[in-house]
């Protein structure tokens, strides 16, 4: 008998079906059904710095946005400037509207007392009453200048003081008027000073110049010269000097 020699043939290799391989694959879904499509990039195409155009593009974007803004800025102070100038304008309409309805009045002028000081130096001294006939402005009067006049020349010149007086109210100034060097006083006057039993009337014009301001609550207006003249008349220049009549009026 012969022996039967086992017979060893090499294992055959499986059969793989070609479809298997596409089986294992993850499957994607399918996305497309909204008209959507996956695109996939490779790495190395992937651009992680924007191309030049994109960066014009928003340096472009980016000065017209500033020059908008910059425009904008400019129109809203433009327009804050334009209320600003209407509500200044609307103010000064009023205030001057107030102030043509209450034009302000001009004061009023007394003199109280006539009184001369001989010596070296002979001085003459008024006391005058001023009333501020206005029921809502102050006025503000400036230095300026007085002159005593008798028989038409002048005998004597001083300065009026500088005072502020509230509305409504009366103020008292006393002006002290030093009599001019090297000049003949008028034969009137000279009788006046030197006869003590007999008194002798004298006349004398007394001239202010002035600039005085008009203040209501805390508005100042605009300055205005004036022109005072006034007329007295006295008994006498010796000590007891009583005045006989006087009358100021305001020059324009």
């Amino acid at each position: 008998m012969e022996e039967r020699t086992p017979s060893f043939s090499s294992p055959q290799s499986p059969k793989v079906d070609p479809n298997q391989n596409q089986l294992c694959k993850p499957q994607l879904e399918n996305i497309n059904n909204n008209g959507t499509y996956v695109i996939q990039v490779p790495r190395d195409q992937v651009y992680r710095v924007p191309p030049p155009e994109n960066a014009r593009i928003a340096e472009k974007y980016q000065k017209t946005t500033a020059k908008v803004g910059r425009k904008r800025q400019c129109w809203i102070y433009a327009r804050i400037v334009m209320y600003i100038g209407i509500v200044l304008c609307i103010g000064c309409l009023l205030i001057g509207f107030y102030i043509m309805l209450n034009k302000p009045k001009d004061p009023r002028f007394v003199i109280q007392q006539f009184s001369f000081q001989n010596g070296t130096n002979p001085i003459y001294n008024i006391t005058l009453q001023v009333h501020n006939p206005n029921s809502k402005a102050g006025i503000l009067y400036k230095e300026g200048q007085i002159s005593l006049s008798a028989n038409q020349q002048e005998i004597a010149s001083g300065a009026f003081p500088t005072v502020f007086q509230e509305h409504c109210s009366s103020t008292t100034m006393t002006l002290e008027l030093k009599e001019l060097k090297d000049n003949s006083l008028p034969k009137e006057v000279q009788e006046s000073v030197t006869n003590v039993n007999k008194k002798a009337h004298v006349t004398f014009s007394l001239t202010m110049q002035f600039h005085a301001g008009i203040k209501t609550w805390q508005l100042r207006g605009g300055k205005k010269k004036y022109h005072i003249l006034c007329q007295v008349t006295v008994d006498s220049l010796t000590d007891d000097t009583n005045i006989l009549s006087q009358d100021c009026q305001t020059l324009l």
